[in-house]
């Protein structure tokens, strides 16, 4: 995307707007054109019928340092594989590749649009190995300025929510997500499932468990299909304030229109811009937010005889803070989860050597997980060359003395950035996992290793 551009513009219309710059959000950037540009210096009206293309291509190479378990057939260690795909320890990939195109569909810019196709190898296109899954869509929606204070976009698009969810993919330089996103923001979408799994069938868990038969749908993306109210508006001095309702269908990337999984969604935010505020990811501010979300999910439950159908809760709710000044950025985020607690991928193929992965689920509102990370970057050269570091961790059913898995990542990196999201990211992740009230988990979780990655990200 070309951020930078995009962030100006609405920048430039803040000034004019409301006599201070105000913070370039994820709600903004994602949501709709700028009211204003100024193509030779001049500040206009953005009244531009021409779209905007663009895109970016992430290509990747990482090598896992784990070991792989097969027992009777079955690998154990999903964790020591690659994603999306799980098949390998190490390799290349053309992990995302993205075109969008956005634009002013009136005369008045009150109408905007914006279009998303994925093409690269990940779980949008090839969740755990099953390419039937591929979209290759990702966004399609329009947005509607007629209200002010409260702009209305509907279609499917990023839903609000955590900070690492909703930023731009392509501005981080971390190459994986964390253990919480990844397994509990991350939604994979199942249907049909198995008979109901507890003991060592559910990992020694005593809360039922559900492992899906089929995988037809591509990975959640953080995203859904509805309609959201929201805006950005100032406060007292430099201080504004965000906020967003969305209401979804619930079924991630998918053309389906059922509301049988409907979703609620909120957010809210404030944020205090500093002086020389600077722009884009390099907005010099201090923000807060709380976000959460409500939904429905349904499985059917086939034993071999009969099949039933299971209603579940899935709720998801967290708060943090994001701070960047000079070249330092800090960043935390506490999240937690309720009802469908992804509990990983599962091999159900007993041949060893091939794997048919599954999703296994946590189903039950008892069921709980919770997890967050502290990150902290700093700017060597400023614009060009940084380190930084994460740690995350994820505490995973902690209402289940045998199923609860505690896993911690530290990640260590660097970036060198050519010009704008150009750049070549390095990142280490130091892993572990215990499982504290089952020792033979804990004997499978001993083969989780370390992994290096290093990403170049092209942005046009």
């Amino acid at each position: 995307m070309k951020t930078t551009l995009k962030i100006k513009f609405l920048g430039l219309a803040a000034l004019v707007c409301t006599s201070q710059i105000e913070a370039a959000d994820w709600l903004k950037l994602q949501g709709y054109q700028p009211e204003f540009f100024a193509p030779k210096g001049v500040i206009v009206p953005y009244r531009s019928h021409k779209p905007k293309v663009w895109g970016f291509i992430q290509a990747n190479y990482k090598k896992d340092e784990g070991k792989i378990l097969i027992k009777n057939g079955i690998n154990k260690t999903p964790f020591s594989l690659l994603n999306p795909d799980l098949e390998s320890q190490s390799g290349m990939s053309l992990f995302r590749a993205r075109l969008a195109m956005r634009g002013m569909a009136d005369n008045d810019n009150l109408v905007n649009y914006f279009f998303m196709t994925e093409f690269g190898n990940n779980g949008v296109n090839n969740l755990a190995g099953h390419r039937n899954v591929g979209t290759y869509f990702t966004d399609a929606s329009v947005t509607l300025k007629h209200i002010k204070g409260a702009k209305v976009r509907a279609g499917m698009f990023k839903y609000p929510g955590s900070e690492e969810g909703l930023q731009a993919v392509f501005v981080s330089p971390y190459i994986e997500f964390t253990s919480m996103t990844f397994q509990q923001l991350l939604e994979r979408q199942v249907t049909k499932v198995g008979a109901a799994q507890t003991g060592a069938a559910a990992g020694g868990a005593q809360t039922v468990h559900y492992t899906s038969t089929e995988i037809n749908r591509p990975i959640g993306a953080f995203r859904d299909t509805g309609v959201q109210i929201f805006d950005t508006l100032p406060l007292v001095g430099s201080w504004n304030i965000s906020y967003a309702y969305m209401y979804g269908n619930g079924n991630g990337v998918s053309m389906s229109s059922s509301n049988d999984q409907a979703t609620h969604y909120g957010y809210l935010a404030f944020e205090k811009i500093f002086a020389n505020p600077g722009k884009g990811y390099y907005t010099n501010s201090l923000k807060m937010f709380v976000w959460g979300q409500s939904g429905k999910r349904k499985l059917l439950s086939n034993n071999g005889a009969v099949t039933t159908q299971i209603d579940a809760d899935r709720k998801r709710y967290g708060l943090g803070f994001t701070y960047h000044k000079d070249g330092i950025r800090v960043e935390g985020e506490y999240m937690r989860a309720s009802g469908m607690i992804y509990t990983g991928a599962k091999d159900t193929d007993p041949d060893p050597q091939t794997e048919n992965w599954q999703f296994q689920f946590a189903a039950g509102s008892e069921n709980k997980a919770d997890g967050g990370y502290v990150n902290l970057q700093y700017e060597i050269v400023q614009r060009k060359f940084e380190v930084f570091g994460r740690y995350d961790y994820l505490n995973r059913l902690t209402n289940d003395t045998k199923g609860e898995r505690d896993f911690k990542t530290l990640t260590l990196g660097a970036s060198y950035r050519f010009k704008g999201a150009t750049r070549v990211d390095l990142n280490y992740m130091i892993r572990d996992a215990k499982a504290p009230g089952n020792a033979n988990a804990q004997k499978v979780l001993d083969n989780m290793g370390n992994r290096i990655a290093i990403q170049i990200t092209a942005a046009f």
